[in-house]
């Protein structure tokens, strides 16, 4: 029965992430991934800190095609993968019935839909990190050097996926610690020495001023989208309130044990590293996804430990209620990444078809994401707008001493309330050039509209 459940919720978060994978627009930070995947090469991939979602991406696209669908087929592989990963852990931790609850809760998450849908990093540490967590905690019951072994591997994969991930390395040593003051014994060493050494010696590459620069070159004070709160926010909003508020009440209210112990530091130490951090670097609260599955699986024991107050038939139709309100929450956040949100994406394929048919050979484009022209519409000579924002009237003469060619404006409305927050330059585009086309997207509270204009 357990199987057949599984099999199930797998199909439909299977079925959910294939739906419309294709049909949603690369968005910027996809196109540079694509681009770098595409550009692989054994030089190229010494260089990369985390190559893996760069093979995984050129290998995606080898097998599915030079498309949106080609290029996320792999990534929507290993999103679909996370669920009986998910499955797997929160049973090892808990039992069965947590294991469904929480897998269901992430195949039904519209934020691990979107990054399944995604030709980037982040499903990838999600299911690392499930498969390192799951190994490790298993290695120390069962104080078996093949599993800290296995544990290693899936680390390595992780930090190899993203550099930040690494923080799982001091949850899990917070862990370790807590399991050495319980019982101590040569075995139990040996297998941490084999786990943690290996993350121990880079600590010392530090040393280098050139590791050191690079850590933290192009790295300010936090701004608001880098802030402890904002952090939070994000988290909480990333699972969904109910998910968060869930989650907290489970890890409350469950016994103090070990499986406990080890949640709480699988999702509790990072964040609290992050926030810590946020106050030096900048750390975005996304860089935290792959702590989520700590949160699914918190919210699957506060469902269990409803299943279980109730004692007759009857009664536990109140014990299904809970998780089935948080499916219906997360179901209905699908609806609207589908119907309203675009898949959380701007339209930006969209808003260069619409140029495709009225462009000349001479028209150029000016837009924020110079990268996104040359992907979309590599026949145009793509303008970035820093020439605009440094002097307009400096633009305009360049302009109209270069014969006044044609120039197509492409406004992306969330980039442009960053560097054009009082609206000048837009100002400036709307007296001068007259809108063609506006396509409108709003996902998590932003607005992701793009407008098209023409300057002739």
């Amino acid at each position: 029965m357990q199987i057949v459940i599984l099999s199930a919720v797998v199909m439909f978060g299977a079925a959910l992430r294939f739906w419309n994978l294709g049909q949603w627009s690369f968005w910027i930070d996809e196109v540079f991934t694509i681009r770098d995947a595409q550009n692989l090469s054994f030089d190229s991939f010494r260089s990369i800190p985390n190559p893996i979602p760069y093979l995984a991406v050129k290998l995606s696209i080898l097998i599915g095609g030079n498309s949106e669908w080609g290029s996320r087929l792999i990534p929507c592989l290993v999103g679909i993968a996370s669920t009986p990963a998910v499955f797997g852990l929160g049973r090892t931790l808990y039992n069965w019935r947590v294991g469904l609850f929480s897998s269901a809760f992430v195949a039904c998450a519209s934020w691990h839909l979107f990054w399944s849908q995604n030709a980037r990093y982040p499903v990838f540490t999600f299911l690392f990190a499930v498969l390192t967590a799951w190994c490790f905690y298993l290695s120390l019951e069962r104080d078996s050097t093949l599993l800290t072994i296995g544990a290693l591997a899936c680390c390595l994969c992780l930090v190899l996926s993203h550099t930040l991930s690494v923080v799982i390395v001091p949850a899990l040593a917070v862990y370790a610690v807590i399991c050495l003051l319980e019982k101590s014994h040569r075995k139990r060493w040996l297998n941490l020495f084999i786990f943690f050494i290996p993350f121990a010696m880079p600590v010392f590459a530090l040393a280098f001023p050139e590791v050191r620069g690079y850590l933290f070159s192009g790295w300010g004070r936090n701004e608001w989208q880098r802030s402890p709160l904002y952090i939070v926010l994000t988290l909480v909003q990333g699972v969904s309130v109910p998910v968060a508020v869930t989650a907290f009440f489970g890890a409350i209210s469950t016994p103090f044990n070990r499986s406990t112990r080890f949640l709480l530091c699988f999702a509790g130490v990072p964040l609290g590293l992050f926030l810590v951090a946020s106050q030096l670097q900048n750390v975005a609260g996304y860089y935290l996804f792959w702590t989520t599955a700590g949160y699914f699986i918190f919210a699957g024991v506060a469902c269990e430990q409803v299943w279980k107050m109730v004692e007759d038939k009857t009664s536990r139709m109140i014990g299904i209620l809970v998780p089935c309100v948080l499916v219906v929450t997360l179901l209905s956040q699908d609806y609207l990444y589908f119907k309203i949100e675009n898949g959380g994406r701007p339209k930006w394929r969209e808003a260069f078809a619409a140029i495709q048919g009225k462009k000349q050979p001479t028209d150029k484009v000016v837009l924020s994401e110079p990268e996104m022209g040359k992907y979309y519409l590599p026949e145009l000579t793509p303008v970035y707008i820093g020439a605009l924002l440094d002097d307009k009237d400096d633009f305009e003469k360049q302009w109209e001493d270069s014969g006044r060619d044609r120039l197509w404006f492409v406004v992306d409305v969330a980039s442009f309330n960053v560097f054009d927050g009082n609206e000048k330059v837009r100002s400036w585009i709307r007296q001068r050039g007259h809108l063609i086309k506006t396509l409108p997207a709003f996902s998590r509270a932003k607005d992701r509209t793009i407008h098209i204009y023409l300057l002739e």
